[in-house]
């Protein structure tokens, strides 16, 4: 089968959809089918995470000749305007335009003629529902809650485009009613794919150790909210000077690095709060560590999350986040804390002054993550794009 997966940029992208784009088609690629991993990025090179040499990478602009710069004051103070002005575009001027502006990504279709595209995000799918003479079925991925989806669908045109795709995949079960308020199409839950760990290769958390170590790894930006597991350890950690937090993962804006790096020097905690900055090593990381503090406000199937997990680390995150709030079973596998450092506090104290009942929550968060092993996920992806393309054939038949 020939599969066509599209994302609009990836090069040097750190982050959870970029991550599965290239595990998707390595993956595909492995099990004999043909695959293309296409992008259109203004950004010259390649995908963060490796791809298969197999796998047919192709960036429809590449020139690189639009830098990312630092934006300027003005740039943020007339931003609600340009929404507004781009909002207005979308809705009564955009579509002549974005035909345009996408007419390389239908070439290119029409000249690989696939089997399938799966798209991984609601502007992705845009710009492949552009083509309206391209007889392919489509999958799109939606990697978040169904909160990020209904903002992302902020007019009519675009909830009628929308609702052009024929097939839609999201991750969890608790997704599908709000999606189902603006989406009348077939819906597919299929969670992420969650790397399982030997036993002699997960964390060891039944003897004291001399450091010990809370570990965050995600994005740095203020939607993950960073500075409630730094301002929550900054009321512990003089009663713990053997504990420190390292937080792992690239900036998402060099403002709110620099809010973090004044948080950390304003509650003293120089010496024991680290910024590591981005690894491509999590499981490493992880397996060093002794809990697994995730204080996000949403996800839609963190990574790292159930990496920790599977690793065998208890975990903290927030009551109100979707997705976390079904991974991490409060008092089983770690605890779920209300949205403040002082709560957050409250439940990583408890693990920190009882290394048995880390150990406890952990084995329990391990043994949780079989069911999302790779060989049960990748088959149900399998099973659904050969019952989608299949579908498609029957309808073109007839």
């Amino acid at each position: 089968m020939r599969i066509l997966q599209y994302i609009n940029a990836i090069v040097d992208l750190v982050g959870g959809a970029e991550r599965v784009f290239c595990e998707m088609a390595n993956t595909f690629v492995a099990r004999g089918h043909e695959v293309y991993a296409v992008c259109n990025d203004i950004n010259s090179g390649y995908p963060f995470y490796s791809l298969d040499n197999r796998v047919h990478f192709v960036n429809l602009d590449g020139s690189g000749h639009r830098s990312r710069r630092h934006k300027p004051l003005i740039w943020k103070i007339t931003r609600p305007f340009r929404f507004a002005a781009k909002e207005t575009w979308d809705r009564y001027i955009g579509e002549p335009f974005d035909n345009l502006k996408s007419e390389p990504l239908a070439n290119f279709i029409r000249e690989v003629q696939p089997d399938i595209v799966v798209t991984n995000f609601v502007d992705d799918y845009f710009s492949v529902y552009r083509q309206p003479m391209l007889d392919v079925p489509v999958i799109l991925m939606h990697h978040s809650d169904d909160n990020l989806f209904v903002r992302c669908l902020n007019t009519r045109k675009k909830i009628k485009k929308i609702n052009t795709c024929h097939h839609l995949q999201v991750l969890q079960h608790c997704f599908v009613s709000g999606i189902q308020k603006l989406y009348r199409g077939p819906i597919h839950v299929i969670p992420n794919v969650v790397p399982q760990i030997d036993e002699n290769e997960m964390a060891v958390l039944t003897r004291e150790k001399l450091q010990k170590k809370i570990t965050m790894i995600s994005r740095l930006n203020s939607g993950k909210q960073q500075h409630i597991l730094i301002e929550a350890f900054g009321r512990l950690s003089k009663n713990y000077p053997d504990w420190k937090v390292e937080i792992y993962g690239p900036p998402g804006s060099q403002e709110y690095l620099q809010q973090l790096k004044s948080t950390i020097v304003s509650l003293g905690l120089v010496d024991q709060v680290e910024l590591m900055g981005t690894t491509d090593m999590p499981l490493d990381i992880l397996r060093n560590a002794d809990i697994f503090a995730f204080p996000s406000l949403f996800e839609g199937f963190p990574l790292a999350l159930t990496e920790a997990m599977a690793v065998g680390l208890p975990c903290v995150g927030l009551k109100t986040t979707p997705s976390v709030n079904e991974l991490i079973m409060d008092g089983i596998n770690g605890f779920l804390a209300d949205n403040t450092p002082e709560d957050f506090a409250a439940k990583l104290k408890i693990l920190m002054d009882d290394h048995n009942l880390r150990a406890k929550m952990g084995w329990e968060g391990h043994e949780m993550m079989k069911q999302y092993a790779p060989e049960i996920i990748w088959d149900r992806w399998e099973n659904l794009i050969t019952e989608v393309v299949h579908q498609h054939r029957q309808r073109r038949a007839a």
